[in-house]
């Protein structure tokens, strides 16, 4: 799994990185260009071992962390101290978290829920574990059946659609490098189990430049309403109506462009139809809106690079892990040259 993990990771980040340097055939003409300073975004968190992959922010202020898998980590998941900038706690505890025996094997997806309960999807083990962070227990798992994944399979992301109790994992697969992507939605029920792979291929999920990555970042509005999602190297943002995931046809009858965005690892959408965008491009943290385009929001902390994980918090802030994963030694000429400290920022949401 490590060397899975690892290989795809490294190649993901590599797409992204080139296309700065080559030419394309994708139009860009709606993405804005900025004169103005640019504000730099805040500094929450900051540890020189701690490499945040993806957060979660419970409604009440607790911020939790997963630990990219491609980092070999000890500890896969951990609930940063609200007293202390610096240091982080193992969660739920070291049973579940810490070493090779550990419950988690390899968690990069994490949410929460609007009561407590926080959701990590073990790519490892390939099932949801539900934590109650109130109470302290767990509260279920929910395994992926084989039937909706493939040999490619790549589970990184996800929401929670708790209107139509569901999540939906974006499969980009991919995962042997050597296929062709086979992107899908994958539909689970959160109260019997029940899955479905959905929309598998459909155009809005495939890369726009050769030889890139296909679905990976998506995000769902506060109400519930719409899912947003797009490719890792697209430069387009989808929406679908979250009811549509009722009924395959219907779903791909209801996808929609709705905008523009960067390459990006992830969006997140608040209740102003804004979409936040990690731009891994720039190291700076976008938005889109229909009103002024694609812009840039705040850049990253001097010397940081590739904003990966957002969160829309209740505090009207967006928070980002920063953890400059193009830094590894495959990306570049064998010398790894990521340094601590690693990273949570945050920026205000539009007004």
């Amino acid at each position: 799994m490590k060397n899975f993990l690892f290989t795809l990771a490294v190649f993901c980040l590599f797409s992204a990185c080139k296309s700065e340097k080559q030419k394309t055939k994708v139009e860009q003409t709606n993405i804005k260009p900025t004169t103005e300073v640019q504000k730099e975004a805040e500094i929450v968190f900051s540890s020189q071992d701690i490499r945040p992959g993806n957060l979660a922010l419970t409604t009440n202020g607790r911020l939790f962390v997963s630990m990219n898998p491609l980092v070999s980590p000890k500890t896969k998941v951990f609930e940063l101290n609200s007293n202390d900038k610096n240091t982080g706690t193992a969660y739920p505890n070291a049973t579940y978290a810490t070493g090779d025996d550990a419950v988690f094997k390899a968690v990069i997806g994490i949410r929460a829920d609007s009561k407590g309960n926080l959701w990590l999807l073990d790519m490892g083990t390939k099932q949801f574990i539900v934590w109650n962070t109130n109470t302290n227990e767990l509260v279920k798992t929910i395994p992926i059946p084989v039937d909706v994944v493939v040999s490619t399979s790549f589970l990184q992301d996800f929401i929670i659609d708790e209107k139509h109790n569901r999540v939906i994992i974006a499969d980009m697969t991919q995962g042997d490098l050597k296929s062709a992507p086979i992107p899908a939605f994958i539909v689970i029920d959160t109260e019997t189990g029940a899955a479905k792979r959905m929309a598998q291929s459909h155009p809005s999920m495939m890369p726009e430049v050769e030889g890139g990555f296909a679905l990976n970042p998506i995000a769902i509005d506060p109400n519930f309403k719409y899912v947003y999602f797009g490719a890792l190297n697209g430069r387009t943002i989808y929406r679908v109506s979250a009811a549509s995931f009722d009924n395959e046809e219907q779903l791909k009858k209801d996808i929609e462009k709705f905008g523009t965005k960067s390459f990006c690892d992830g969006i997140a959408v608040d209740a102003n139809e804004n979409v936040y965008i990690t731009n891994i491009e720039k190291s700076e943290i976008g938005v889109f809106n229909k009103k002024d385009g694609f812009k840039t929001l705040a850049k990253l902390p001097e010397g940081q690079s590739w904003p990966d994980g957002l969160y829309i918090a209740s505090n009207g802030y967006v928070y980002a892990t920063v953890d400059q994963l193009n830094r590894i030694a495959a990306l570049n000429k064998g010398k790894d040259e990521s340094t601590g400290p690693y990273l949570v920022v945050r920026t205000q949401l539009l007004r």
